[in-house]
């Protein structure tokens, strides 16, 4: 009877708290007898824990980019503060351009 081996949770965690490469996981599920199918489900289960906190950053930063494009916009349509148009249209609204891709990097890496 052929047992199908899991990676458990606490080592994956472990891994990703030591900042463990990717050859070094294989190297050590492969002594611990893993077959290829359960070394490579362990290694995608390590990457997507992985890049879980990466993906929450990206949420975050295109959010903020998001919300701060659409009121520099609207402030800049609006003119409240006619001395302030500039610094609503050229120095803000970049901002938020780069902020906001900086976040897609994070959420498509």
């Amino acid at each position: 009877m052929n047992e199908n081996k899991v990676v458990d949770d606490l080592r994956i965690k472990y891994w990703v708290e030591e900042h463990i490469p990717v050859n070094e996981i294989e190297m050590e599920l492969y002594e611990a007898g893993f077959n290829e199918d359960e070394i490579a489900a362990g290694i995608r289960a390590y990457k997507k824990i992985k890049n879980a906190g990466k993906h929450s950053i990206g949420i975050t930063c295109v959010i903020v980019g998001a919300v701060m494009g659409f009121l520099s916009c609207l402030l800049a349509i609006l003119n409240p503060v006619p001395v302030m148009f500039s610094v609503f249209l050229y120095g803000i609204t970049p901002i938020a351009i780069l902020i906001l891709f900086v976040g897609l990097y994070f959420l498509f890496e």
